[in-house]
């Protein structure tokens, strides 16, 4: 064969265009290869990630959901993030004594070794973060932690508009999330002796999208917190993020607690038996004095008060009949006067001697979380007042509440699951104060809260009664 060289020009010009448009072709299809190398990567990549977020995910739920176990008493906190490079707790374990102030959001390394998942790592081979709301981690505890506490995080879309949070009670309580690669403006210190790097710093591994920064909480009690997930080519625009999240609403874990036989509706459930017990301290109060006479209830409304505050539970002043369980009876102890009022020396019901299995094991702990649910209602004739009363039966027709078609003397209630319609949100945060309406919370057929009235629960409320007799006596007066 001739070299190419030797061939007329014509001819060369002819084959050089044929080796010129193999080379195109070679060339096209190394970069379509290429090309489709780089999506498949990317999307293995994502697949991964979304796998290890949702591993993080379900043991934080599982952690929320046995918390109770080793702390009876209190549902539904969460673990604190690592946050400090120390020895004690060791990397990957959850920073109980530096995790801020109460109710103060926290931010740090998913804490992997507390929650026995081993070392997560997503797709790009980066260890989790993880933030949790103020309100639901477990060091230092807030006051009262149940299914009507909201979250105190904000998530947005990549193009800026809210995703979860716009409402209150839609805010998010903890978000794990994965860093992805390194930016152009981050720098990340790894140590190599450890598995996740040992570096604590939130803008080296987190960013957002020059407004909502990932990297960065507020430190408030009670303040809300933004974070911004990743869309496709966010990590290409003027200020790039490619942080990818996920989320626990606070719905989603009080469902997965609610499984638990505690709030099960049969008659061993725990919120049943403290709900008998709440009953049983009032009827206690009744048979400790001659006048044989019950407390007032604590106010629905605080007007701003903290719903959190066991002593702003206390009962009122003025005439009220229905109203939130009291924890201070010193008003009631006055009505009666000191001669009459069992043990006037001591203003709260639960330490006047007759509650002692109450607050002797964890039904105290549970009420202190749960408090805002219980609900109490008194006749008007056994309201206290410092009048001799006759022998019971007293109740006469038009001076007792009635429940299920008999007059009681007073009716203890839990309040259930939030039905339609209801929102239960407390005074902070910016948010009004919807916990101050009876009617978000008990569904009774007539609380008319003038000492009469039919409390037969409609929903899912339970409740439990003190007869309209001579001693008391505390009953199921609920399905």
């Amino acid at each position: 064969m001739c070299p190419i060289s030797s061939l007329p020009a014509q001819k060369q010009r002819g084959v050089a265009l044929v080796i010129f448009v193999i080379m195109l072709a070679l060339a096209g299809a190394a970069y379509t290869l290429a090309s489709v190398s780089l999506e498949r990567m990317r999307t293995e990549e994502s697949i991964s990630t979304q796998a290890v977020l949702m591993q993080a995910k379900r043991a934080l739920l599982d952690y929320a959901v046995t918390y109770e176990d080793a702390n009876p008493g209190q549902y539904g906190f969460l673990p604190c993030p690592d946050r400090v490079d120390t020895t004690v707790p060791p990397e990957g374990g959850a920073d109980g004594g530096n995790c801020l102030a109460t109710a103060v959001n926290a931010m740090g390394l998913f804490p992997w070794a507390s929650l026995e998942t081993g070392v997560l790592k997503s797709g790009t081979g980066q260890c989790l973060w993880y933030a949790v709301s103020g309100e639901y981690k477990s060091s230092p505890k807030t006051k009262m932690l149940n299914q009507d506490t909201n979250g105190a995080i904000r998530l947005y879309n990549p193009d800026g508009t809210v995703r979860q949070g716009a409402l209150a009670q839609d805010r998010v309580v903890a978000v794990i999330i994965d860093p992805s690669t390194v930016l152009p403006a981050q720098s990340r210190n790894y140590d190599d002796s450890s598995l996740c790097g040992k570096d604590y710093t939130p803008a080296a591994y987190l960013e957002g999208n020059g407004l909502i920064d990932n990297a960065s909480l507020t430190g408030t009690p009670l303040a809300n917190d933004e974070f911004i997930t990743r869309g496709i080519g966010t990590d290409e625009v003027a200020n790039p993020f490619n942080d990818a999240l996920v989320t626990i609403m606070r719905d989603e874990l009080w469902d997965a607690i609610r499984s638990r036989k505690d709030f099960a509706t049969d008659p061993d459930s725990k919120m049943r038996r403290l709900t008998e017990a709440l009953a049983e301290c009032i009827g206690g109060y009744g048979e400790d004095n001659l006048k044989r006479k019950l407390p007032r209830p604590a106010a629905v409304d605080f007007s701003g008060a903290d719903y959190r505050v066991d002593e702003n539970y206390s009962d009122t002043a003025g005439a009220s009949y229905v109203g939130r369980f009291p924890y201070e009876v010193d008003d009631s102890d006055g009505a009666l006067g000191s001669s009459y009022a069992p043990n006037d020396a001591e203003p709260v019901l639960f330490d006047k001697g007759y509650c002692s299995a109450l607050i002797a094991g964890e039904g105290y702990k549970t009420w202190q979380n749960w408090k805002d649910h219980f609900f109490y209602a008194v006749s008007s004739y056994y309201a206290p007042e410092n009048t001799t009363v006759g022998g019971a039966p007293a109740c006469n027709g038009a001076n007792c509440i009635v429940v299920d078609g008999t007059e009681y003397a007073a009716v203890v209630i839990y309040a259930g699951n939030r039905t339609a319609g209801q929102v239960r949100n407390e005074p902070a945060a910016g948010d009004s104060d919807t916990k101050k309406f009876l009617a978000n919370y008990v569904e009774v057929v007539n609380p008319v809260g003038d000492g009469t009235g039919n409390y037969t629960p409609t929903e899912n409320d339970i409740a439990f009664c003190i007869t309209d007799a001579d001693p008391f006596d505390v009953v199921s007066c609920s399905e």
